[in-house]
């Protein structure tokens, strides 16, 4: 493992095994994964859950209850899919903060608190303005 601007990246000989890792280790991963969740959660606060079988039967007809008896949906918690969604969820983000807290560590230690003025216009994004009055009747005004 070395670290790069991109946090610890795994130095292996399989190169499919890294980038795996680099995927799975991603925030869009992470993201993706939540957005699924928040999916299935909406699915199960919509049908009610581990209601007696007779019930989904009679609510949504013989094919809808065989359909979303396969899915798991009745209940949706405990369902191995969504189980296996949050165990990656999991993984992702334990991966994305080893991958990652060696940099942000790195970058918590050299914070500098007195930040010359020179520092700030090397901004890309910056602004300055020309005032008619002297600096000591702005700071007055102020």
């Amino acid at each position: 493992m070395s670290t790069g601007t991109t946090g610890i990246e795994l130095k292996t000989q399989r190169r499919s095994l890294a980038e795996f890792v680099e995927l799975v280790s991603s925030m869009r991963f992470a993201i993706s994964l939540l957005t699924l969740i928040a999916v299935a959660s909406i699915i199960g606060t919509v049908l009610k859950q581990n209601e007696p079988m007779p019930n989904y039967v009679n609510q949504f007809g013989p094919f809808w209850f065989a359909v979303f008896d396969k899915l798991s949906l009745y209940s949706v918690y405990s369902a191995w899919w969504f189980l296996v969604i949050m165990g990656f969820l999991v993984a992702s983000t334990s991966l994305c903060i080893v991958r990652n807290a060696p940099k942000m560590l790195k970058d918590m230690r050299s914070w500098r608190d007195n930040v010359r003025e020179q520092s700030l216009r090397n901004f890309h994004h910056k602004m300055e303005w020309q005032a008619p009055l002297p600096r000591a009747v702005l700071a007055q005004q102020m």
